[in-house]
């Protein structure tokens, strides 16, 4: 299995704050079963712009730390781009690290409450270029719980999207889980991610939350989003096969008046 989001580079943005931590966060993800674990810092325009040469040289230090502590595990370079209107000219110039550095895939945060009027524009610009977006996390935006048709769309147009593990976990409250079942039951997610930022206090957690995702999605699917998906990330191969995306709607209650998205807004 592979992880195409988690924050273990050391010192870089909000996660991991020592190569200790990096590798005791690296552990508890192959004790759950990933084989290879994609690095993607937060990268932000402005001042503090991480550069591509940084994150390939941090990563190369933590592989090499971890192959010395002899854990069996695959560390690759990424990033998680946080939107703004030049990310397509910035993408453009080589200036962001694309996942597993294919050059093909560009990992996307949104911001939380509202999601930008470029949003759009932004994703189309990207595809323009020979770009696939991946949207980090769709689960967690209210922009988008409040108008989750638009979510839709995107995903008909080719933009991807990564669950966050912990979201089943009730870590971000429960309209956020049970938007992330709804997404997962619905076949809109094509990756997830551990997002991990530090050492777990909870042994087991990744593991169970990957059988959380087993047991929505089901056997077949759960071996595409968890290892054939990003497997195609990381040789530069196509993910999305053209097919189109429908909601199936949940059970109406009594009065026959609720669907799919009636039940997320209760």
């Amino acid at each position: 299995m592979i992880d195409i989001h988690s924050h273990i580079l050391p010192g870089l943005d909000d996660g991991s704050q020592s190569i200790a931590d990096t590798l005791r966060m690296v552990r508890q993800l192959q004790e759950a079963g990933l084989k290879t674990i994609i690095a993607t810092p937060h990268v932000f325009e402005g001042r503090d712009f991480l550069h591509p040469e940084e994150i390939q040289a941090v990563t190369e230090q933590v592989r090499l730390q971890v192959a010395e502590a002899e854990i069996r595990i695959e560390i690759l370079p990424g990033a998680e781009n946080y939107i703004f209107p030049d990310l397509p000219k910035w993408a453009k110039d080589g200036k962001l690290m694309t996942l597993g550095n294919t050059g093909k895939y560009l990992l996307i945060e949104l911001p939380r409450l509202d999601i930008p009027r470029y949003t759009e524009q932004v994703f189309f610009e990207l595809q323009v270029l020979g770009l696939t977006p991946i949207l980090a996390h769709p689960e967690r935006y209210i922009g988008l719980m409040a108008e989750p048709e638009r979510l839709l769309a995107w995903v008909n147009k080719g933009i991807l999207l990564q669950l966050d593990l912990r979201s089943l976990t009730g870590k971000y409250g429960p309209q956020v889980q049970h938007f992330a079942e709804l997404l997962l039951g619905n076949d809109l997610i094509h990756f997830v991610g551990s997002d991990v930022h530090r050492v777990s206090q909870t042994e087991a957690i990744y593991g169970e939350e990957l059988r959380s995702v087993q047991r929505i999605v089901g056997e077949e699917k759960f071996e595409a989003i968890t290892r054939f998906n990003p497997q195609r990330i990381l040789a530069g191969e196509r993910v999305q096969g053209g097919e189109e995306y429908f909601l199936k709607e949940l059970a109406r209650d009594k009065k026959g008046k609720r669907g799919f998205w009636g039940w997320l807004r209760r």
